[in-house]
């Protein structure tokens, strides 16, 4: 693949759909789809940037003053419809339910076979109804299976990232208005198995990224503030993912927990701190956002079409107790 232009597909975030174009790449960061510019650049889009670990029981994990209060445990045998946006992208099979006071999702595509570069991607989305009033979201998640399989011709495409979160707080001032996601910065924090990997079945790494939508509809966005090894995760173990926004401190919080069996013998991860610079808050998104969701995406393969397939259960949601809907 080239470094100055990637095949890639919309991801439509406003519209929807998916349509392949052709972007130019920014060099020493990862697009949205986990393509990584082969430069040894480190910054590009004019940041001032640092990433770093902290514990969670330190003073910084603390300037964020209101509590984690409970959005949805998915009492209601309905997803509601005042809480959740609900999206689903190209897929071969999908589905999603609540089941026994948890929400069920579980997706699958196949890649096309008609050349050995490209890629193609797709996710499974819940939006809060509400996303200006988040400032901070913590999902619990089960894995309960997932398999990828790639293709040796494009190799380094196919990946799939069963249980991920985002939140969308700041547009650098590129955008013309609302509806105009180009500049907006949000972060994802995601587990991610790569189709040939090394790790142990049934591993997971979790990332964090902080990304800029490089137009007005987010067909791709960018990042050179990420972590690839926050930690790690396992199929069919219960862990959690989460965000906070430190506005005051130009800075995002982000973690994982491991959970144990339901909640028993939790263990918390370090904090990783994603810090910009104050100048690239501008003010609000152009398309603000906050959500859970399966991104699955794979590459054009001539020999037989790659495969993402996910399920996974997502339990309780937890944000900022302001923005609780009752």
């Amino acid at each position: 693949m080239s470094k100055k232009t990637l095949l890639m597909v919309l991801i439509g975030f406003s519209l929807g759909i998916l349509i392949p174009i052709s972007i130019p790449a920014i060099d020493g960061s990862y697009d949205i789809y986990g393509d990584k510019s082969d430069s040894t650049v480190v910054q590009a889009i004019g940041e001032t940037v640092g990433i770093y670990k902290t514990s969670s029981n330190s003073t910084i994990a603390e300037v964020i003053d209101e509590p984690f209060g409970v959005y949805e445990d998915w009492n209601s045998p309905h997803i509601r419809s005042d809480r959740w946006l609900v999206r689903t992208d190209r897929a071969h099979e999908a589905r999603r339910e609540v089941l026994g006071h948890h929400a069920l999702m579980r997706y699958r595509l196949e890649g096309l076979t008609t050349s050995n570069s490209g890629l193609v991607g797709a996710g499974q989305a819940f939006r809060v109804t509400n996303p200006s009033a988040i400032n901070k979201i913590e999902v619990n998640f089960q894995v309960k299976d997932c398999d990828v399989i790639g293709c040796e011709a494009n190799s380094t495409m196919t990946r799939i990232r069963p249980a991920a979160i985002s939140l969308s707080k700041f547009n650098d001032g590129s955008s013309t208005g609302p509806g105009d996601l180009k500049g907006d910065h949000f972060v994802r924090v995601m587990v991610n198995r790569e189709a040939f990997t090394t790790d142990p079945v049934g591993m997971l790494t979790v990332q964090a990224f902080l990304f800029r939508c490089i137009d007005a509809v987010c067909s791709n966005a960018y990042s050179t503030v990420f972590d690839l090894n926050v930690g790690k995760v396992m199929v069919a173990e219960p862990f959690s993912l989460r965000i906070s926004w430190d506005e005051s401190n130009n800075r995002f919080l982000v973690g994982y927990k491991n959970r144990g069996h339901f909640g028993h013998h939790d263990q918390n991860s370090p904090d990783v701190i994603l810090e910009y610079n104050p100048l690239l808050n501008q003010g609000p998104p152009g398309g603000p956002f906050a959500d859970f969701h399966i991104q699955l995406v794979n590459a054009t393969c001539v020999a037989g079409p790659t495969v993402t397939d996910a399920e996974t259960k997502v339990r309780e949601v937890y944000t900022n107790v302001s923005a609780i809907i009752p």
